[in-house]
């Protein structure tokens, strides 16, 4: 029970990092999910996203 408590928390986890950095936290709970602490090391990894006001390029 506490290994699915600990993934569950690794979904969240990486889910509230990626708001932090612009990206889609329900895709990055998902991913967080599947690979527990190695989405956390990812998407800490990775640069922010562009913020509203910028748009994509």
């Amino acid at each position: 029970m506490e290994i699915f408590l600990a993934w569950v928390l690794f979904g969240v986890a990486a889910g509230a990092l990626a708001k932090g950095k612009n990206r889609n936290v329900v895709l990055w709970a998902i991913i967080g999910l599947l690979i527990g602490p190695f989405a956390l090391l990812i998407v800490g990894m990775m640069k922010p996203g562009p913020g509203p006001d910028q748009g994509f390029h």
